[in-house]
Formats: C-alpha cells, sequence, structure tokens
C-alpha cells in the first residue's frame, strides 16, 4: 500500500484549484470564441507596418509562411528577424520569457507556484547583465535589434488570441528578455539524469548501483515527463535542445563531387514547432536556416560558402557540490500570482550557486547540495552564431565554435572549399577521466576542477577524414583529455548513420532526405531474431510469433513485426526481473539496454518461461492493433487543447508514425502494449548540398505559424510523413520567383 504523504497531497489540492480557477477565467474569456482558419495572406496582412530600422527592409514569403529577410544592414536584417519570430511565434514566445523568469503563476496562479519557485532558485537570468557586457558592438546591436523587433509586432500588430484568452498584458521585448530565454534554452541535460538518480543515493548500496548505472544507463536523451502533473520537473529542461542526428560527405562520397550536409533535430513534439524556419540577406551575409524561436541565431544553417548543423553533447555544465560548513544565505523572491496577488517564497543561496536540494523535482530530501552551473557566469553564445553566419572555411568556422561555452554541442561543417569537419563547442571543467564515487562532488573538487575551463579548440575534433564523411549522434567522443559527461545517447544511431555513410560513393541530396527517414534498428533486429529462434524450439506458434519470425527490423508505421517485438518486450522485462535473482535499478537504463541486459543475464530456464508468458500477453494486443503504427502515433496539438470547454475548439492532428527510441528517424515511446503518442523525437528536417546555390532544403513536424486556425500551423505534415523538404534557394532571382508574397516594412520615423 502506498504511504500517505500529506505534503503530495496538499500540493496536488494547491494545484487543482489553481488549474481550477485558471480554467473559470479562461470560460469567462472564450465563450464563443472561435478560431476562423486563416490563409497565409490573411495573416500577412497583419505584419506591423513600421520598425525601429535606418532604412527600409522587405521580407519575402512562401505559401509556407516561410520567410526571407532583405535589409541594408546587419542591424536593420537583426529588427526583421526579431519581427518575422514575434509575427509567427509571440505566445510561443512569450511562454518562454515566463518559464526563464518564473513568471508562471501570474497566469495559472497556485498551480504553477511550485514551479515558479522552482525556476527562480535556478535563475535562468542570473548573469544577464555580466554577459551582456561581454559582447562587441556589432553583436551587441544584432541582439538589440532584434529584441526590437519583437517589440515593433508587440506594439504595431494584433495580439495573439492566447494573450486575451490568458489574461496576458503585452509587453515589449529586451535584449535582456533574449537572453534569459537563451538560458533557457541551455539548460544542461544532467539535470534529468540527476532527478532520475538522486533517490537511489538513499540506498545502503548507492555505490555498487553508481557503479553499475554509469557508462550503461545513461539515462536517454528522451526521459522528458511531459503532463500537468510533472510541469515542475519538465519545463527547466523543456527548452534545451536534446537529441539530433548531423552528418556531413565529403565530395569523394556524393555524386557531384561536392560537400552534402543533413541534421535532423530532435526535441519535443508539439505545436507550435520548437524551431522555425528563416533566411536573411544583408550586403555582408545570405543565410537560410533552422531558428529557435525568440533567439537570434541559426542554429543549423547555411550561407554562400558552408553550411552547418549539430546535436547535444550531453555535456555536464554543471556540478552537484556538498555544502557542508559552507554559508548559506537566505533570500526573498515575490512571486506575483494571477489576480494581483503576491506570494513571498525564501530561497537559499550559496557562493557556489542555489541550494538546489531544496528544489522537490531534484529529489534530495536529506542533502544541502549546490547547483554550480556554467549559466551562472557571464559567456557569450551570441557571437559564436553571428560568426558563424559569416563562416567562409574551417578555420572561420572553427573560430566562431571554440567561442562558445554552453549547452555544450557537437557541431559538423562542410565548406565549398571541400572541407568538412566535426568539432566539439563547449567550456568544460578539468574533470578526471577516472570515474567520481558520487554525483556529489566537494567543495575542494569544484575549485580544482572549474578553475580553468577548456575551450572547443582544446577538445577532440576532425577535420577531413579518410573515410569521407563526419557524423554525430549524442555520442561519447572517440578521445577527450578530461570528462566530459558521463550519460550519452545509446550508440546505436551513429553505428547506424556510419553503416549507411560507408555504403556509397554517390549520395545526393534526395538521398540525405531519404537517410532521414530510416527506421532500422539492427540491435532489435538481432534480438528479435533471437527470441524468434528461443519460441521456435520450444513449439510456440501463433501470429505474434509469426511477425515476429518474419520482421526485418524496420520500425515502419505499418510493420506487424515491430508491434510484435514491442508487444512482447514489456511482460518480457516484467517477466525477467521477476525471476532475477539479484536486485537490479533496470528503470534507470535505457529502455532497449534494459530489455539486452535482462536478456543477457538471464538464466535459459527463466527466459524460456518469461517469454512463454510474454508472448502470451501480447496475443490480444497483437489481434486488436495488427501494426506498430496503430499503437504508436504522433499527436500534434497545441498547449492550450488541455484547458475545458476550449480545447475542442482546437485542430488536433493525430497519425500512425514509425520509428523508435533509438532510430534515425527517433519517435521516442515507452515499451508497453496500450496505445501512445510519442511526445520527443524527430521535429526538423534540413539538407544542404553545396554543388549549388539553391540546394537547400527544410521541413518541420506541423508549420510555421502558431497562431491557432492558421493554415501553416500544420501544412508541413503532409510532406514531412512523406519525406518532401521546401526548396530554400540562396540566389536572388530564385528567392524572387519562390518567395511571392513581400511585406514593406518601414523606418518608425519615416
Amino acid at each position: 500500500m502506498a504511504r500517505f504523504n500529506p505534503s503530495a497531497l496538499r500540493r496536488r489540492s494547491r494545484q487543482a484549484f489553481g488549474l481550477a480557477g485558471l480554467a473559470g477565467s479562461v470560460l469567462r474569456r472564450s465563450v464563443g470564441r472561435r478560431f476562423p482558419e486563416l490563409s497565409a495572406e490573411e495573416r500577412l496582412r497583419m505584419m506591423p507596418q513600421r520598425a525601429p530600422l535606418a532604412a527600409p527592409l522587405t521580407i519575402r514569403w512562401n505559401d509556407q509562411h516561410i520567410p526571407f529577410v532583405e535589409a541594408t544592414t546587419d542591424a536593420d536584417g537583426a529588427v526583421g528577424l526579431g519581427i518575422v519570430h514575434g509575427h509567427l511565434r509571440l505566445a510561443q514566445m512569450e511562454l518562454m520569457r515566463r518559464v526563464a523568469y518564473g513568471r508562471l503563476s501570474e497566469v495559472a496562479g497556485d498551480a504553477a507556484l511550485e514551479v515558479d519557485t522552482l525556476l527562480r532558485l535556478v535563475d535562468f537570468p542570473r548573469a544577464s547583465a555580466e554577459s551582456l557586457a561581454l559582447l562587441p558592438p556589432d553583436t551587441r546591436a544584432w541582439a538589440d535589434g532584434f529584441a526590437a523587433g519583437i517589440s515593433a509586432v508587440v506594439a504595431e500588430a494584433p495580439l495573439p488570441p492566447e494573450f486575451e484568452i490568458l489574461g496576458v498584458e503585452p509587453e515589449p521585448w529586451t535584449v535582456e528578455d533574449v537572453f534569459a530565454v537563451s538560458r533557457l534554452c541551455s539548460a544542461d541535460y544532467a539535470w534529468r539524469v540527476w532527478r532520475t538518480l538522486n533517490p537511489l543515493r538513499q540506498q545502503e548500496d548507492w555505490s555498487r548501483l553508481w557503479a553499475d548505472l554509469v557508462g550503461v544507463a545513461a539515462v536517454a536523451d528522451e526521459d522528458i515527463p511531459i503532463g500537468a502533473d510533472a510541469l515542475d520537473e519538465a519545463l527547466p529542461t523543456a527548452f534545451t535542445r536534446t537529441g539530433s542526428n548531423a552528418y556531413a560527405l565529403a565530395g569523394s562520397r556524393t555524386k557531384s563531387g561536392k560537400p552534402l550536409l543533413a541534421s535532423d533535430p530532435h526535441h519535443i513534439i508539439t505545436s507550435p514547432n520548437l524551431w522555425l524556419i528563416a533566411g536573411l540577406r544583408t550586403p555582408s551575409v545570405s543565410v537560410w536556416g533552422l531558428m529557435i524561436p525568440a533567439l537570434p541565431i541559426f542554429g543549423v544553417g547555411r550561407n554562400a560558402h558552408g553550411t552547418w548543423g549539430g546535436t547535444n553533447l550531453h555535456a555536464t555544465s554543471s556540478e552537484l557540490i556538498d555544502l557542508s560548513d559552507e554559508e548559506v544565505v537566505e533570500t526573498e523572491a515575490r512571486i506575483g500570482l494571477r489576480g494581483n496577488k503576491e506570494k513571498r517564497v525564501t530561497l537559499r543561496q550559496s557562493a557556489l550557486g542555489p541550494v538546489i536540494s531544496d528544489a522537490k523535482p531534484f529529489n534530495m530530501p536529506s542533502d544541502t547540495v549546490a547547483l554550480h552551473w556554467l549559466g551562472h557566469r557571464a559567456s557569450d553564445e551570441f557571437t559564436p552564431f553571428y560568426k558563424l553566419m559569416r563562416a567562409h572555411d574551417w578555420g572561420s568556422f572553427e573560430d566562431a565554435i571554440d567561442l562558445y561555452s554552453l549547452p555544450g554541442l557537437n557541431m559538423i561543417w562542410a565548406g565549398e572549399d571541400g572541407t568538412i569537419g566535426k568539432m566539439i563547442g563547449a567550456h568544460v571543467p578539468r574533470r578526471p577521466l577516472e570515474t567520481p564515487v558520487d554525483l556529489v562532488i566537494s567543495k575542494a573538487e569544484a575549485h580544482a576542477q572549474w578553475a580553468n575551463l577548456l575551450s572547443g579548440k582544446d577538445l577532440p575534433q576532425t577535420v577531413d577524414p579518410e573515410c569521407g564523411f563526419v557524423a554525430s549522434a549524442n555520442e561519447e567522443p572517440e578521445t577527450s583529455p578530461v570528462t566530459i559527461s558521463l550519460f550519452y545517447a545509446a550508440d546505436h544511431r551513429i553505428k547506424r548513420i556510419g553503416t549507411l555513410l560507408s555504403a556509397r560513393d554517390d549520395f545526393t541530396a534526395e538521398d540525405l532526405k531519404g537517410l532521414q527517414l530510416d527506421v532500422y534498428h539492427a540491435a532489435a533486429d538481432a534480438l528479435a531474431q533471437d527470441l524468434a529462434a528461443i519460441a521456435a524450439r520450444l513449439g510456440l506458434e501463433g501470429p505474434v510469433v509469426d511477425a515476429l519470425k518474419e520482421w526485418d527490423g524496420q520500425y515502419r508505421s505499418d510493420s506487424p513485426g515491430a508491434l510484435a517485438f514491442e508487444l512482447i518486450a514489456e511482460p518480457l522485462i516484467d517477466e525477467l526481473e521477476a525471476l532475477s535473482p539479484h536486485r537490479i535499478v533496470s528503470p534507470y537504463w535505457r529502455p532497449f539496454s534494459r530489455l539486452t541486459r535482462l536478456v543477457d543475464a538471464a538464466h535459459a530456464d527463466d527466459l524460456d518461461a518469461a517469454l512463454k508468458a510474454a508472448i502470451s500477453s501480447a496475443e490480444a494486443p497483437f489481434a486488436k492493433t495488427g501494426t506498430w503504427g496503430s499503437l504508436h502515433r504522433l499527436r500534434l496539438s497545441h498547449p492550450l487543447v488541455r484547458i475545458p470547454w476550449l480545447g475542442p475548439r482546437l485542430p488536433v492532428l493525430d497519425f500512425p508514425s514509425g520509428g523508435s527510441n533509438d532510430t534515425l528517424m527517433k519517435s521516442m515511446h515507452p515499451f508497453t502494449q496500450k496505445e501512445h503518442a510519442s511526445n520527443f523525437g524527430a521535429n526538423a528536417r534540413f539538407v544542404a548540398d553545396l554543388a549549388d546555390l539553391d540546394e537547400t532544403y527544410a521541413v518541420l513536424l506541423g508549420g510555421q505559424d502558431g497562431w491557432p486556425g492558421s493554415r501553416t500551423m500544420f501544412d508541413q505534415v503532409g510532406p514531412w510523413r512523406r519525406g518532401e523538404q521546401i526548396r530554400l534557394p540562396l540566389r536572388p532571382e530564385s528567392i524572387a520567383d519562390a518567395f511571392p508574397h513581400v511585406t514593406p516594412i518601414a523606418p518608425a520615423h519615416a
């Protein structure tokens, strides 16, 4: 029987009353509201006509609402990009800003009080003033212009309906706001791992468990709890860049003899998407790429000289530090609540960082531990990407990435001169290579490790390898002078990329688009055949066994074999854990690692018995669903669909999906026999062919626009499912032809 927890009960009650109050407020504001269908042309008529510019600028749009900004100066170009972001995603950006500052309670009331308390404790904007002081004049003008462009939308354009529905008052944007959101998007991957593993530190055999987990049990990049009952756990890391595949091929591997690059970020599956597609031309730069809303950077992109992409390094940019005998100072934060009320909360700080053990999501009930985070130090993440837009060769790319601090990234480059390369973008402490004895380190260890940081040029990199390609999929670096992280992604994706890219020397851009759809899982294929052989030896028969035997390892949506394997997996794990003679901690392993470890360790008789039970358990759900896509879905919906009375008026797309946790087309899921929707995985695709300035392509899972009712909110779903991408040309005449909708923006003083 579960132990009664009065604190948890009070917490749930407070959240329930808060959500009820929010729902009532929403009902009053949304009675009779409809979201009429709006074309891209109708939405473009909502654009501001004036902005703080030195000279007029033009924004060209295609039918998918993808913009290309044309300006006479870089600063004006930044204003144009800010206008684009505000026009397409202002409500989404307002949520990100409120999360960064811990201001959700102003909208949600008591329901968001605990998450706001956590966010105030973490304090994403803590280093704003010091970091902005580091910006060179041209970068500062760029960032200021971007914020001014967003503010022009706030001041001059109609506000998205979410503002009225939720009772949110519009506020102008500042460069400090942009920086705060950038720090929010830099949240450390390790926080998820700590949150999951910290409860084990209370166990008597923690040392053995820790040794067993490290290196094998990296909590997977899909470990993101999403749901109203887990906001305080999910939101602090929800916007960080967590997954991805990226690779570049040298001319020796391509049909044209010129390099190719492909990048497909992995993130939360939501609508609007956490990326948008945009382009820019000024006298000094021409660029296309993927941008995170509210940030003035092209995280994935292509200019006239080269192209870049990347993946999350899973670098540990934080440390948990024991505060024994350290002075702790209490500070007071005032959190505004809906209805012009206020709540005062006490936060504990130390010289080493906030006392993060006070935060419930970190699951550290008995310790006094500080969070020492690189994001609390001054650093400049805008200048590296400002320079990257102008990178013209490997040297300029390397110089730009060497300046970059966090979150840690594996960055890939391909240049028109034929050079390809991969380097780490991160500033990391000098941690020793041996595994630490605990998650929490001493103050002395922290000072020794963090006194001097290594930058990208000090860390492993590869330039023009003999194999003819470079690739990344959140893998562990092959060599490193220090410990960058203890928790990397499983190696299934990086191995698959290597196998595919090694097989040919005539790749085209269309081939790379096809590789981004790949759903083969070699290790699952091998395990399934082993299980099918055991079933045959035991004389087991039926549709589940037949589908398992015939499966080719492909997680296609129409695959019966993928379904059979997945339906067997959950009961097989349960049976093997029940039969295991040793206590293990498999819930903390990656899902597939958990399964293979149990199978490998099982006694033959135990495996036979467990497989019999698992196949029997799978028969009914297999007969009901029949294919992997019937069980495994993608569901795209606006966040407001969770609000009663309003949700039914918003569109929801639900369709079968291929892919799994460990395939190139990643689509996260638990081992389960129930229908489920993936909430994490591939959510954008980008391909660049350096043989032609006009051969750059991208597509989003969803669409560009975040305005409810907009026809471009979901219009890229069809191309996404078919493996098609939208052409993004760089030649002026090609842009004029493909982007016929023109929005002129005049200087505000004109």
